[in-house]
């Protein structure tokens, strides 16, 4: 019975030191590649900018460029969905495509970074 209760509570400050690591899921300033990654084609663009929460369509990660742009992302990884948090990116702008957002031009991130 002894042995049962040590290794439970072993099991669970194994699992609580998981999670206490957990945050962007990488260093700041090191690079992500999303999955899935991005695809061929569509101008290559650097984004530097802010992660915005937005209340369309059910609400979205958006990034809004220090330049002024509304992007709308389709990979954002989850660990970088956090509204308020400070982001460099290089994407594809996808103006092949379509989606419901109407925020901005969709990108694809081929890799993203907290700065």
């Amino acid at each position: 019975m002894r042995a049962s209760r040590a290794g439970a509570v072993l099991a669970m400050l194994v699992a609580l030191a998981a999670c206490a690591g957990s945050g962007s899921g990488a260093a700041e300033g090191e690079w992500v590649t999303p999955a899935p990654g991005a695809e061929d084609g569509g101008a290559e663009i650097t984004i530097t900018g802010t992660v915005t929460h937005l209340q369309v369509e059910g609400g979205f990660y958006a990034i809004r460029g220090d330049d002024g742009v509304t992007y709308d992302p389709t990979n954002l990884p989850t660990q970088f969905q956090k509204d308020g948090l400070e982001v460099e990116a290089e994407a594809r702008r996808r103006d092949d495509m379509m989606g419901i957002h109407q925020a901005g031009p969709i990108v694809q991130l081929v890799r993203i970074r907290a700065r």
